[in-house]
């Protein structure tokens, strides 16, 4: 007789969930929302990790992937998963981001999610000009929220979507959302999504968060209740991260970060969610401008860069514009 635990149930609860929902972007529209390996993982692993008391052991998850791997559908099912399906009464779900817009991608695409499946939809308010979703059985909602920190204090925060973490401009709206806001609540749950970023001097909020992070899967330090996800070249520390595990990069010089190989470990949907042959045309495209090169490798392979920009300086070519300056580490 197979024993089926309390924690393989709660992961496959909210795996039956998300992959009931629909894909709502071509060339997936109407199709089954199916979990790829890496996503699936995720979300055993979070759902399906519990302390004694059978509440879930993580509060925060925090997942760095590059561009078009899926992260804003994994978000908006997620974001649907903590609103309809936590068991969880007068739920308080939110989106956040730098600004409105980003904050709205996520929740615009669970609205089209709902819109394709009437037993949802039916038990749905939507209140659009507020950006809010409201789920009428348990008088729950998504809201989306921006970096107006100050008007956030006093949220019951039971889970919160940070979309784009490396693009705050200060640590204010992180630290309303995470500090304190969820204490009311019995498993509150934390998910911080982004690429990697820009920051030379190493002092923003998604850098601490990115190192945090890494400590942690290396063994460097413990918080059992934060899980951490990488896809990501570092080629600092010549470390090719693949989720939880990285290896050491064999390869020499600075341009490792144009080894092809390097490209297909860090985007694991590559050929499936992000087309194949994508990341090649965006290397093409970029190729022997610094400024494109260095969006390449953010964007695509999740290096943090470390470059300055000065406006008014002359390049070579002689026409005014920014000066890229690259610092050591």
């Amino acid at each position: 007789m197979i024993t089926v635990t309390l924690g393989e149930r709660q992961a496959q609860k909210a795996i039956d969930f998300i992959t009931g929902l629909k894909h709502v972007k071509d060339p997936w529209h109407g199709c089954q929302f199916e979990l790829l390996p890496w996503e699936e993982q995720i979300v055993t692993d979070i759902y399906g990790t519990l302390k004694k008391d059978g509440t879930r052991q993580y509060r925060t998850a925090y997942i760095e992937i590059p561009k078009k791997n899926g992260k804003t559908e994994l978000m908006a099912a997620l974001g649907l998963k903590q609103l309809c399906a936590d068991d969880e009464w007068a739920a308080e779900v939110y989106g956040c981001a730098s600004d409105r817009g980003q904050a709205s991608l996520a929740f615009d695409v669970a609205v089209e999610m709902v819109d394709q499946e009437p037993e949802l939809k039916k038990r749905m308010r939507p209140v659009l000009s507020k950006h809010r979703l409201i789920y009428l059985p348990t008088k729950s909602f998504y809201q989306v929220c921006s970096s107006e920190a100050f008007t956030k204090h006093g949220l019951n925060v039971s889970a919160c979507l940070f979309d784009e973490l490396h693009a705050q401009p200060n640590r204010d709206l992180y630290d309303v959302m995470s500090f304190g806001s969820g204490d009311a609540r019995r498993q509150p749950l934390y998910f911080y999504i982004t690429t990697g970023g820009k920051d030379p001097e190493r002092t923003s909020i998604g850098w601490e968060v990115h190192e945090k992070a890494e400590s942690i899967l290396l063994g460097k330090r413990n918080d059992p209740t934060f899980y951490p996800v990488i896809y990501g070249f570092d080629p600092d520390n010549k470390r090719i991260w693949t989720g939880r595990e990285c290896e050491k990069y064999k390869g020499k010089g600075k341009e490792a970060w144009r080894d092809k190989k390097i490209w297909s470990m860090v985007n694991p949907s590559d050929g499936i969610a992000l087309r194949k042959g994508a990341i090649e045309e965006s290397y093409a495209s970029a190729k022997g401008n610094e400024a494109d090169e260095l969006n390449f490798q953010q964007l695509r392979l999740n290096i943090w860069i470390k470059v300055k920009h000065r406006s008014g300086c002359r390049l070579k070519s002689g026409i005014k514009t920014q000066e890229l300056l690259f610092l050591k580490s």
